[in-house]
């Protein structure tokens, strides 16, 4: 356990508007995790408790922990409108079973989220992203980034940045390509289409579990098609 009792955690500047955090304490912490109990006013200006974890590895309340790789796969060879993407599955023990995600990996120190997502698409699955694609008339799209977003902020103070990545099959890296996981990682990669049944592949009883994001995004697709 812990006895650090910094109030780290509190904003500077204008902290008269409500609701406001106060400060936080730590509860205990191993390697990976902390547990820490924040003090806030709500907007009645009655003070209140919260628990929640947060990753010790954390840099700042002001920069993502981690990326989310949407990796969208094509070739010059098939036709335009088909696409695929990349899935991991593995165990993940909280949940006691195997799961559908994403790519996915935290940034390094001094790591852009850019960077971070092609290095964790590389040791995941093997394949070589571009920061750019190429679209119609040689005109050149820039990786697409997103804001921070929370994953589960009534448990965890975490935040990732949801990177879209292209992967141009004709290169030879992505010939054959091979994932390096880390010590302990075992990862299975599933190449699937996005133009036909992903939500089905996920919906199947014998599929791992989806992660929340992946299978909102499998819906974003079906209602996408479903206003055409």
């Amino acid at each position: 356990s812990s006895n650090n009792n910094n109030n780290d955690d509190v904003d500077e500047g204008n902290n008269d508007s409500l609701p406001r955090i106060e400060g936080s304490v730590s509860v205990g912490k191993t390697k990976w995790l902390e547990l820490r109990t924040c003090t806030y006013t709500d907007q009645e200006g009655v003070e209140r408790k919260w628990d929640y974890a947060t990753r010790t590895t954390k840099q700042s309340k002001h920069s993502a922990d981690a990326v989310i790789v949407v990796a969208l796969l094509q070739s010059s060879k098939s036709n335009n409108n088909t696409m695929d993407t990349l899935l991991v599955e593995q165990f993940r023990p909280p949940v006691g079973q195997a799961t559908f995600e994403f790519p996915a990996g935290l940034i390094d120190k001094d790591e852009t989220p850019e960077q971070a997502a092609l290095r964790e698409l590389k040791e995941e699955t093997g394949f070589v992203g571009e920061t750019t694609n190429a679209t119609g008339g040689g005109v050149s799209s820039s990786i697409v980034v997103s804001r921070p977003v929370c994953m589960s902020p009534g448990l965890s103070d975490e935040t990732v940045q949801v990177v879209m990545v292209h992967v141009d099959l004709d290169r030879p890296e992505n010939q054959n390509p091979k994932a390096t996981p880390d010590a302990g990682e075992h990862i299975k990669v599933h190449r699937v289409s996005l133009t036909d049944g992903f939500q089905t592949l996920l919906d199947k009883g014998t599929s791992p579990m989806a992660i929340e994001g992946l299978y909102l995004f499998a819906m974003g697709l079906q209602v996408g098609k479903s206003m055409r």
